[in-house]
């Protein structure tokens, strides 16, 4: 185990402490009125209207991030504004999970109070006190503690709670549901939709495909019992008030991954939702309605551990600065891994070169159940899915899954045209393109990034409509409007300033732009010339359906993409049953993890080729784990 090493990587979460207003002192500068300021959010501007007087004092801000997403930045932008008026700082702590929101609104209020003529020294820096609140300490006992609202956190404490256990969930954020809130779908074989549309898909033929993909290499008897679980899961959901539909077969063709067409078990076991967050608001419906307790804005700091090494509760810090102590006979780590932690993505991929989405989870699950006794097992891995365009302006029409934006240069990231490495090489099939994740394992091979080569007549071809090949269904959505995409381009580069996306009238000019060697870059167009004259690429296999435009008529262009992780898998040793163990499969007494924390059901940074897997895995461990806590605690009586 490497506690040490990760103590020092998982910054420990500050709760948001809300203060009272103060005043201040006179700030002559200041004309009183109200002010407005915008700031770039997570997928959208924005808008703070910041209200002061003569002296200085905030008398109210208003946050407009109607663009941004509801669950999560539409939660704490008014949060994070009224703590700035509460406390008549600047400094004050934003929403977890909510990072590019909050911080937004921090930075459009500095704006607006600088349009006010004030002293921002006034508002930062820790100058201005705040009258501590007194707070009190709690305590509570259950039967099941889960330690995150997520989406397997949700599933883990419906179903204790079904089972009869008396059930607390923990949430360190404002809002419940977690990733699951962003995901579409979810796996399953052997639902009652599948067995309605004639589809005869078995477990079996599911299990075997996952264990040989991962050479084995991922547990066999977890990877079972996931797999032969999902199937009454979708049903169970379906019970909760969860609506779905299989997009194959309901001919809901807009983003299925074309690549799996060949081989339908891939996006036929897809179970795409209706309404993502609708299905997340029933089953908490269902959970509280059958008596359980949901505790928000709590960030769980430590587990309780006797000295026979039995988990026997959790100590969190409330939002108020008070400790909440849970006493119980099972905790259930939900914590959703260490997705958001950028710095450790970034380390235990061995590249910067990857687009983290901004998930509340920094790792603090895989730490805590470390030190009781639980094995690190299979940690140095992400959840990469798709690439990004990078430098392109994101928007609040995109596809959340993927934090991408509506610009129709999308389409170019979306089609199988040149790809080359920072050195200018070519270095993989582009018709991966069409697979979310070995589009992402092919990016990812070449060091997280890539760049997009063509030339002016590609970019013709695009604003015509005429290029003759579909738009890839992986990854961010397709934009559904075209354009004027030499002017498109041309704007992105804008005027040379863009560090991401090049342009030479020559590719000699363009290589020294993207700071590529020369002569390479052209050797690597040369090649790649030949082999779509030739309708056959020998090097990559790449199909001669995709092999359609030569790079031959400047000038030229390269738009920089990067890997896109959606969070991390793994790095808590489990069975089957979702129990911690040590290195030797011994249960750590009293203690689970489910979902992203979780290790087993995959063997490295390569996601197997299954549509919903990872949500999949989150719901079926959720469950699994649910019961077998519930199960035991009535066992036990």
């Amino acid at each position: 185990m490497k506690n040490d090493y990760v103590k020092k990587k998982l910054p420990a979460f500050v709760a948001l402490i809300l203060g009272c207003s103060v005043g201040f002192s006179a700030n002559a500068a200041v004309t009183a009125g109200d002010y407005t300021a915008s700031a770039k959010g997570l997928e959208s501007d924005v808008k703070v209207t910041v209200s002061i007087d003569q002296t200085g004092t905030i008398k109210n801000v208003v946050a407009d991030a109607s663009g941004e997403t509801p669950e999560l930045g539409g939660v704490a932008a008014p949060q994070v504004a009224k703590s700035i008026v509460d406390t008549q700082s600047l400094d004050v702590d934003g929403m977890t999970g909510a990072t590019e929101t909050s911080d937004a609104v921090k930075t459009a209020a500095k704006e607006a109070l600088l349009k006010a003529g004030a002293d921002i020294g006034k508002y930062t820096g820790g100058s201005v006190k705040t009258a501590a609140a007194p707070v009190a300490d709690e305590e509570k006992t259950v039967d099941v503690v889960v330690m995150g609202g997520g989406t397997s956190g949700t599933v883990a404490a419906l179903a204790a709670e079904e089972k009869g256990a008396k059930v607390l969930v923990v949430e360190k954020s404002a809002v419940v549901g977690g990733s699951g809130n962003m995901a579409s779908g979810f796996f399953a074989v052997g639902s009652s939709l599948q067995k309605s549309l004639g589809m005869k898909y078995t477990p079996q033929d599911l299990t075997h495909r996952l264990l040989e993909y991962n050479h084995y290499l991922s547990d066999g008897p977890l990877t079972k019992a996931i797999v032969y679980k999902s199937g009454s899961t979708a049903d169970w959901m379906a019970k909760h008030g969860v609506k779905f539909e299989i997009k194959a077969a309901a001919k809901n063709t807009n983003q299925l991954q074309q690549a799996h067409m060949d081989d339908p078990i891939k996006a036929d076991i897809y179970h795409h939702y209706l309404d993502t967050n609708a299905a997340y608001k029933s089953l908490y419906a269902s959970f509280q309605q059958a008596g359980g307790e949901l505790i928000k804005n709590t960030a769980v700091k430590s587990l309780i551990q006797e000295k026979d090494g039995r988990v026997t509760g959790l100590i969190a810090q409330k939002a108020d600065g008070g400790k909440l102590i849970v006493h119980a006979k099972a905790v259930i780590i939900a914590s959703g891994g260490f997705g958001g932690n950028e710095k450790l993505v970034r380390e235990v991929m061995n590249t910067p070169n990857i687009h983290i989405l901004a998930w509340p989870n920094q790792g603090e699950g895989l730490r805590m159940a470390w030190d009781a006794g639980g094995a690190e097992w299979s940690f140095h891995s992400a959840l990469i899915h798709a690439c990004k365009l990078v430098g392109i302006s994101s928007s609040s029409t995109a596809d959340k899954g993927n934090a991408e934006n509506d610009n129709p240069l999308i389409w170019l990231l979306k089609s199988p045209l040149l790809w080359v490495d920072a050195n200018g090489e070519r270095f993989g099939d582009e018709g991966l393109v069409y697979d979310s994740a070995y589009w992402a394992n092919v990016s990812y091979s070449a060091g997280g990034k890539y760049y997009i080569i063509l030339d002016s007549q590609t970019l013709n071809a695009y604003t015509n409509k005429s290029f003759p090949f579909p738009l890839s269904g992986a990854g961010p959505a397709n934009p559904p409007k075209g354009g004027d995409f030499v002017a498109l381009a041309d704007a992105a580069v804008d005027g040379g300033k863009s560090k991401n996306i090049f342009k030479g009238q020559t590719l000699e000019a363009l290589a020294k732009n993207m700071g590529v060697e020369a002569g390479q870059l052209e050797k690597t167009v040369a090649r790649y010339n030949d082999l779509v004259k030739a309708k056959s690429d020998p090097d990559f296999g790449k199909k001669p359906g995709y092999l359609v435009y030569p790079v031959s008529s400047g000038p030229y262009y390269a738009f920089e993409t990067q890997v896109v992780s959606l969070s991390s898998i793994g790095g808590i040793r489990v069975n089957a049953k979702l129990q911690v163990t040590d290195i030797n499969a011994k249960p750590v007494p009293g203690l689970y993890a489910i979902g992203n924390v979780a290790a087993g059901f995959y063997s490295g940074p390569s996601y197997p080729p299954y549509e919903g897997l990872a949500n999949g895995f989150a719901l079926n461990s959720g469950r699994i784990a649910g019961e077998s806590a519930a199960e035991t605690i009535a066992a036990s009586h």
